[in-house]
This record gives C-alpha cells, structure tokens and sequence, in this order.
C-alpha cells in the first residue's frame, strides 16, 4: 500500500499556504507542493502514461496524490529577453500539462478545479444561493445605463462591484477594484459602463459583515468583521487601513448553517469563504463565496484554528 500523499498546488506568494504547509509538517504528513511561478524556469515536471503500474503521476508529483489541494496559480515572470509571444505559448503548454495531468487524477480534491472555476463566475454563484433559499440583495448584472438608473429608481442607493475577480492590471502596476456605493451624482456617469457589465444591488444597511470559512462537510467557522466602526471599510472592509479593526467569534443560526452546507455541496466545493451581511434586524444576506479565500488573518485575531482544520482534513481526518 502506498503512503498517502498531499499534493498542493499554490504559489510561492501564498502565505496561507505556508501555514497549512507548517501544520502538516507538525503533523509528519508527507506532501508535495508545487508553486506554480516555477514553472517553466526554475522547475519541470513529466507525466508517464505507459509505466506498468499505470502510475502516470508518479514524476511529476514524486507519487501518486491521495489528496490534492489546488489552491490557486500564479504565472512567472517573463524574462527580459523571452518575445511576448513565445512567452505567452509557454504558458498555456505548461498550463495544459499541469492541469490536464491534475484532472486526470482519481482522488481526493479540495476543491476540483473545475468546481472553483465554475464557482468563480459571481453571476452563478447568486442564482444558486437565490435557488437554496438563502436571501440575497436586490441585483442587476448589466452595462446598460438606463436598465442601471431604473434599478437606482426602484431601490435607491446602490453598491457596485466587478462581476469577475475585481483585479485590473494597467502597464505593470495591478489595482484592486472594490465594491463602491453608487450615489445619484454618479448617474450621470454610467455611459462609461457600457464597457464592462458590473453588479449592482441594493445597499443594505449592515450591522456586521460576515466571513464564514467552510472546511468539508461540516466545519465552518464563522466571524463578525465590525466594518461599521471604520468609515473606510462600511462599504467594503477590506478597504480599512486599520490593523485592529475589531472581529469577533459569532454563532449562526442552525438554518443558517444548514443553507450554507447546501451551497457548498451544490457548488462541489470542499472549501470556500462566504460573505455575508447581517442586517440591523439581524437577517443575514449573501454576498459571495470566494473558491479561493483567505482566511490568515482570522486565525491570527480569533485563533480559529482553520489552518489547523484545513491540514486535518488534507490528511483525511475529517470528511
């Protein structure tokens, strides 16, 4: 019998990675992490479809993976010298290589790539929970000027946010855009949206926004981010400059949790983070999942332990 074996594919940058890689060594586990920047130029990696023991994997991975967590990717630079279009060719073969040899690979996955790349689609996401009765704001996905005032008509102030990953890349700088409320005076502006369809809803007053990380089946680990003690971070928190903006453990109601195991089961997700509003009237809104999310940082103010989660059910101790 083999040994079992982690392969995680993340990116040297990923620091939550980092922790869940210092809980498995704690653990003794064995794994293999790939950074995706080391391919092509500083790694390489083959894929054998004729050994005798059908083991295809076994070069590239060092063995044949119980348990893959793909995390996330993350392109090399390009080297000075390399013409953008031989660059850019590179590229996709090895991205072909490494996720063509991944999906042809039986086993356990946190998350299957194809699941994390269908749940990216934020449209998708709010049609689902929509569908498992979880509530979600009043929405408009458009770049249609008129169809968006209509929608500032019907509900009043609005928030707006990018239907994809809400990252803009300009020469070699990179910006985050951030969900932005959208006031009357802007109106007048939305001509410029005809460019990029956007999601507008409704700006509901919050008491909380909430970050739940799911682990599994069954964990989930939830926090109140108090967003509204920051006026930089009322509409978006992630916006705060504030180092101690203040957290704190919650309690959902069990509906609740049951709806958000749901979500996750429907989106074939093995991990995720899911933002939610809790209202002045203590409902509670979905905003989004995040395939991908980060959870660093909640470990580090609440001591959470979902690092620690994450390493365990890595290693098959929990379903």
């Amino acid at each position: 019998m083999r040994e079992a074996l982690i392969l995680i594919v993340s990116t040297i940058a990923d620091i939550a990675t980092d922790a869940v890689v210092g809980a498995l060594n704690k653990r003794g586990a064995a794994h293999v992490r790939i950074n995706t920047e080391d391919l092509p130029f500083e790694r390489t990696a083959s894929l054998h479809y004729a050994n005798a023991d059908n083991d295809f994997a076994a070069d590239a991975y060092g063995g044949t993976p119980s348990t893959v967590w793909y995390r996330r990717m993350r392109s090399p630079s390009r080297p000075h010298s390399m013409d953008q279009g031989i660059y850019d060719f590179c590229l996709r073969e090895n991205r072909a290589a490494l996720l063509g040899g991944l999906l042809a690979l039986e086993t356990r996955w946190m998350s299957h790539p194809a699941a994390i790349w269908q749940a990216e689609f934020k449209p998708f996401q709010l049609r689902v929970a929509e569908r498992i009765g979880l509530q979600i704001p009043p929405t408009i996905i458009s770049n249609d000027p008129d169809a968006i005032r209509r929608m500032y008509t019907d509900f009043g102030p609005l928030i707006v946010k990018s239907a994809s990953s809400g990252h803009l890349s300009i020469g070699d700088q990179g910006f985050a855009i951030y969900t932005t409320r959208l006031a009357e005076e802007h109106l007048e502006f939305l001509d410029e949206a005809r460019l990029a369809p956007s999601i507008y809803q409704k700006l509901i007053p919050k008491r909380f926004d909430i970050r739940v990380t799911c682990i599994g089946e069954e964990q989930l680990f939830a926090a109140a981010i108090h967003s509204q003690t920051d006026p930089a971070a009322t509409i978006d928190w992630r916006q705060t400059i504030n180092p101690n903006l203040p957290h704190s453990k919650v309690d959902l109601p069990p509906s609740l949790v049951e709806q958000l195991r749901t979500l996750m089961r429907q989106l074939n997700l093995k991990f995720g983070c899911i933002d939610l509003i809790q209202t002045l009237d203590d409902d509670y809104v979905f905003l989004e999942v995040n395939p991908s999310g980060q959870w660093l940082w909640l470990d580090d103010q609440l001591e959470l332990g979902i690092s620690d989660a994450i390493a365990s059910w890595l290693e098959g101790e929990t379903s």
